[in-house]
């Protein structure tokens, strides 16, 4: 009521209006914990009690997957571009935190190495996604979740070189023999309103 107020006495000034819904968009953004915690896809397709398997949370950001699997008994490979968000992980012992760019003249660090689970979260760069499938070892999960194409006419990511079409990753999945455990196109309402596909699928 009182934002509405002051938009109200200032609605001749564009430049205090603009100001101040800013300060709205600001304020939902410290108020959202959805990159803060791990997200529920995650958290419920997870397996637990796994001690000693070998994990990958490939553009891991500030690492909330990376600590969550970390706590469940993964061996945790956390990759990310940003330098500054890992070295908040490094008082993780369980984690092993990997400044990348691999994005960078399509140079995958994986091809000697292989994982249990690959994680990948709001990200996408296909140039490396037969890298991902192939870093994954038999019997191994893939949980793959990110935007889609709709998320431009909701917000904030709208590039549609950075967003999934519709299926993509279930035909990932096919084309590469993957057995799909579990598989949603949809528009989240909370914490903010987005269109994400999630995938978990399985190695042959």
């Amino acid at each position: 009521m009182l934002v509405r107020l002051v938009i109200i006495l200032l609605k001749k000034s564009n430049k205090y209006i603009y100001n101040i819904i800013n300060m709205n968009k600001i304020l939902k953004i410290k108020n959202n914990n959805s990159l803060s915690h791990p997200s529920t896809w995650i958290k419920n397709n997870l397996s637990k009690g796994n001690n000693n398997l070998n994990l990958l949370d490939l553009a891991c950001g500030s690492g909330r997957h990376s600590i969550y699997a970390g706590s469940l008994g993964y061996k945790v490979t956390s990759v990310d571009i940003n330098k500054d968000k890992l070295y908040k992980l490094n008082k993780y012992n369980f984690i092993e935190a990997v400044q990348l760019d691999i994005e960078c003249n399509d140079f995958w660090p994986f091809k000697e190495k292989t994982f249990d689970v690959i994680i990948v979260s709001n990200y996408l760069y296909r140039p490396i996604l037969q890298n991902i499938v192939k870093s994954i070892k038999k019997e191994g999960k893939l949980l793959y979740e990110t935007f889609t194409s709709e998320n431009s006419t909701l917000g904030k990511p709208n590039n549609k070189d950075y967003l999934l079409k519709s299926q993509e990753l279930l035909n990932l999945a096919k084309h590469n023999c993957l057995d799909v455990i579990n598989y949603e196109e949809i528009i989240l309402e909370n914490p903010i309103k987005k269109a994400v596909q999630r995938l978990y699928a399985r190695v042959k």
